[in-house]
């Protein structure tokens, strides 16, 4: 886990967060509420990066784990996650051996299809971790189903879980399971159980109706109304 500690810069407000060892910097004020599609397109229209969902995992971590947490930022970031739902970009493909995620930093979402041929070779050369396959450049993931169990997880079995490693990485799903630990309620995992390849996108939210847990949802129909966050600039350290 990163050492760093987050911090704002305000002006040009700045919320910038520990992130595999170095930091990136998300804008505010947020996005939306939107489309998928909307709100990307509206954070790239400002200039902005699309976040990767580790990197949001980093930038939900900060809202609930940090020292800086009750900053208002981070405070309107939880507001977020109670009321309506941060969209994760990422494009996901459930099909009857497991779950494909593919990183999304044009906002398609789900206007183009997947193909899960291609998306095989793409793993041709993959690594794993923690049972889940990761394509050398980290963009294209898939987590068989032996990896995962959806629905209600336990804290600390949301950071094994492979729905929740193909989303977030490893660091991220270590992270969000602490974030979920701060919930009154359980984890919950949303997904498909399909015979035929379905196609979604991802989000994040508090759940307000089956248990006031995190929720952790990669089968988020793309055409609803959510919020997104942009990314200014991310730096490794030296």
């Amino acid at each position: 886990m990163a050492t760093q500690e987050p911090r704002i810069v305000r002006g040009r407000v700045e919320l910038i967060v520990p992130y595999q060892k170095g930091e990136v910097a998300f804008a505010h004020p947020f996005f939306g509420a939107n489309t998928y599609r909307n709100v990307g397109q509206e954070i790239l229209s400002k200039g902005q990066l699309i976040p990767t969902g580790d990197q949001m995992a980093s930038f939900i971590h900060s809202a609930y784990c940090s020292e800086l947490k009750d900053e208002p930022e981070f405070k309107e970031v939880r507001d977020i996650m109670r009321s309506n739902w941060f969209w994760v970009f990422n494009r996901n493909l459930w099909t009857k051996d497991g779950f494909y995620v593919v990183q999304d930093p044009k906002a398609i979402g789900r206007s183009q299809p997947l193909d899960q041929n291609e998306l095989e070779k793409m793993l041709s050369d993959s690594k794993e971790i923690n049972g889940v396959s990761f394509s050398r450049d980290n963009k294209v993931r898939f987590a068989p189903i032996s990896t995962y169990d959806l629905e209600t997880n336990g804290y600390k079995a949301l950071a094994k879980n492979g729905v929740v490693i193909a989303n977030y990485g490893a660091e991220g799903a270590e992270k969000l399971s602490e974030v979920s630990s701060t919930f009154k309620g359980k984890p919950y995992v949303y997904g498909l159980k399909t015979q035929t390849p379905e196609q979604r996108v991802s989000a994040l939210d508090g759940d307000r109706y089956f248990g006031n847990g995190l929720v952790v949802d990669g089968s988020f129909d793309d055409s609803r109304f959510g919020r997104g966050v942009g990314v200014l600039h991310s730096e490794k350290s030296k």
